[in-house]
């Protein structure tokens, strides 16, 4: 469980340094390097999201389900034939901060459109360069057609990564300030270096209703990671 875990929060941490929602339905995102490909699946309903990973290697079905509503995160799984769901809190508070007007760039990220087009899923994404003061430069194919944006992904995948890894928040709150993140989907990314560059893909983007029972702990058994000796 701990080795899943920290997997997730690894992947978690990329993408956050890169989520009105209508969109519903499911989505396959790819996250590979020169080592490795990763995949893991990604449902929305309404203002839940839940992440489970594709890996055949898992011996059992691992869930992670959030609520845009709740700091409550919950890692389904089962123990012993048991439905177990662990709950993790988010407990940073949000960054303080006056919220950027949409058409603002922070002063330490600076954003390039290129004019440059191509169809990705069936959607036309436009081409954006990214670079912050860290050093980071990361190129990404957008759309602000999909109705979910990069800021709303982010923000459940910054809470996660903060919650089970003390990932820093701060950076979410930083990225999704700006207009590219507020009004887009990013369904490519490309890290810009000569080796070892991480690549993000959005694939296999279905749109659907999914059942409410799904995105519950309804049948499991809750267990604070808190009242477990040892785990945090």
């Amino acid at each position: 469980m701990r080795k899943i875990l920290a997997g997730l929060c690894l992947l978690c941490g990329v993408i956050t340094s890169l989520s009105a929602q209508t969109f519903e339905g499911s989505f396959v995102m790819h996250v590979q390097d020169d080592h490795s490909v990763n995949m893991m699946s990604v449902s929305v309903r309404k203002d839940k999201l839940i992440l489970q990973p594709l890996d055949p290697t898992i011996p059992k079905p691992v869930k992670i389900l959030m609520s845009k509503n709740s700091n409550d995160i919950f890692v389904l799984t089962e123990e012993g034939g048991m439905k177990v769901a662990i709950k993790y809190t988010f407990e940073n508070p949000p960054v303080p901060a006056v919220v950027a007007p949409v058409d603002t760039i922070p002063s330490e990220i600076s954003v390039k459109e290129t004019g440059n087009t191509k169809t990705l899923e069936g959607f036309v994404c436009k081409e954006v360069f990214i670079n912050d003061l860290s050093g980071m430069k990361l190129q990404l194919w957008v759309t602000p057609d999909l109705g979910f944006t990069m800021a709303q992904f982010s923000e459940y995948l910054g809470k996660f990564s903060a919650a089970l890894n003390g990932g820093d928040y701060a950076q979410t709150v930083k990225f999704n300030s700006t207009a590219i993140y507020k009004k887009n989907m990013a369904l490519e990314v490309k890290e810009v270096k000569e080796t070892d560059a991480t690549v993000i893909l959005i694939k296999k983007i279905v749109k659907a209703v999914l059942p409410e029972s799904d995105f519950t702990t309804d049948g499991y058994m809750v267990v604070d990671i808190k009242d477990i000796p040892g785990a945090e």
